[in-house]
């Protein structure tokens, strides 16, 4: 995935999530924005390996910061965004 390059993935709640990447990070990995159509978004430092991440911050669906809790379709995400 190319920088600024988003892509959508539909989940399985039924939600549309649209992937950025923002930065590559020195040890290998890449920051990314996951938006939620019309909810939350997050904004995750990633390996290089794609199966691990560390929320660098989130907001909720006003756009506004807040602690938002990962939801349990990342890792199919991340998944996902590891095999492209």
């Amino acid at each position: 995935m190319s920088q600024a390059q988003t892509r959508s993935i539909d989940v399985y709640t039924g939600d549309t999530v649209d992937v950025t990447p923002v930065d590559k990070l020195s040890g290998g990995g890449t920051r990314i924005e996951l938006d939620v159509e019309g909810g939350p978004r997050w904004r995750l430092d990633v390996n290089s390996t794609g199966n691990d991440y560390d929320v660098v911050t989130s907001w909720n669906e006003r756009g506004e910061l807040a602690d938002v809790e990962v939801p349990a379709w990342i890792d199919d995400v991340l998944a996902q965004l590891h095999r492209v």
